[in-house]
């Protein structure tokens, strides 16, 4: 049974981060496997979900602010309004693209505060939103989002790591929550992917380096992170929960 074929029809993913980037490959990939789709994004995720639904899928475009719990609750509310259902959360919104590297001692208490609110409260708002109606349903799946900055010990984002490292904790330990629930909780940590060209534009020799390191010596796509998401999704994965799993190339290893 392929990731795909796990799917079951009208099962519905919430996919926050949507509407591109690693989450514009989400969402795409999963109304092709069969889910329906709520593209949940600060930027306007309407054209997404419009693209979706012309190519046969059903697909819902949400503006939501992850780090804001009157967001998030509307999110569900309007989710189980149309459907009925949540059967997934993909937690993919984050803060990294905006970030400057600078020196642990030159960031600012508002620096810190914005990767939390966003990386770690955000997932955690939002998964108290759609959890009430896992629970109902006997069963549900969140995905999480953490990074391999993580392991690397990445200088110069010393709020960002820590914010990711926060994500595989809060993994761990609400896995151990839910699973009285049939909930299974797991992380997904992708290495650098050099799609934004402003970010990349920014750093330009470090896809390079960091593709030099890899068994696969390549720069990682958005595309690449797909399986896992699919596997993490479908009911292949139902006896996998609190794991975090690495997709990087062979840069590093567990």
């Amino acid at each position: 049974m392929t990731a795909e074929q796990s799917a079951r029809t009208g099962e519905v993913v919430i996919v926050t981060g949507g509407a591109k980037g690693i989450g514009l490959s989400y969402v795409e990939a999963l109304a092709e496997a069969g889910y329906a789709v709520v593209v949940a994004d600060r930027s306007d995720p309407e054209p997404t979900a419009q693209a979706l639904a012309s190519a046969g899928a059903s697909a819902l475009g949400m503006r939501v602010d992850v780090s804001d719990q009157e967001a998030t609750e509307a999110l569900a509310e309007r989710v189980l309004d149309r459907y009925g259902r949540i059967d997934v959360l993909v937690n993919n919104a984050g803060y990294f693209s905006s970030i400057v590297k600078k020196g642990f001692d030159e960031l600012t208490i508002e620096e810190w505060e914005l990767a939390y609110r966003v990386n770690v409260i955000g997932s955690w708002l939002c998964t108290k939103a759609v959890v009430p109606a896992m629970k109902r349903q006997g069963g549900g799946k969140i995905i999480n989002t953490s990074s391999m900055t993580v392991p690397s010990g990445v200088p110069g984002f010393l709020h960002y790591v820590t914010s990711k490292s926060a994500v595989v904790g809060y993994t761990r330990a609400l896995a151990r929550e839910l699973g009285e629930w049939g909930i299974t909780v797991n992380t997904i940590s992708p290495d650098y992917i050099p799609h934004d060209p402003d970010y990349a534009g920014r750093q330009p020799e470090m896809a390079a380096a960091i593709a030099g390191q890899r068994c696969l010596k390549r720069d990682q796509t958005t595309a690449d992170m797909v399986g896992t998401l699919l596997h993490l999704a479908g009911h292949g994965s139902d006896f996998v929960t609190g794991q975090d799993l690495w997709v990087n190339g062979g840069r590093l290893f567990h």
